[in-house]
């Protein structure tokens, strides 16, 4: 992937994270995401993947457990559009690939987000 297609798919993610921040309940898709993701599960995956990035980057293990959790909660409140993208593509019977093994798999539900979400 060349340095333009990689900014092109991280200014989709961006976009596609402020139709979410905005209120956009369903996977945005267009032309341009097709170009770039070929397809919504392609989309979601990648939304997902940011999301575990965003994740890994915030939380340190060396951080007590109480500004472990407050930080957790921060992320949530932060990408909460995202996360609801991401829960109603999957209850809609998304599939997305497992990169690991090649197959197709149920999409996983979002990771470390608090029991009233």
């Amino acid at each position: 992937m060349s340095w333009t297609e990689t900014h092109r798919r991280w200014q989709a993610l961006q976009e596609i994270e402020a139709l979410a921040s905005a209120g956009c309940a369903e996977l945005p898709w267009n032309t341009e995401y097709a170009e770039i993701f070929g397809d919504r599960d392609t989309l979601a995956a990648a939304l997902r993947y940011r999301l575990k990035l965003t994740h890994d980057a915030q939380l340190d293990t060396h951080m007590s457990e109480t500004v472990m959790e407050e930080q957790r909660l921060r992320l949530f409140e932060r990408n909460a559009g995202v996360i609801r993208l991401l829960r109603n593509h999957e209850a809609a019977g998304a599939r997305i690939p497992n990169q690991r093994r090649g197959s197709l798999s149920v999409a996983r539900p979002v990771e470390d987000t608090p029991v009233s979400a």
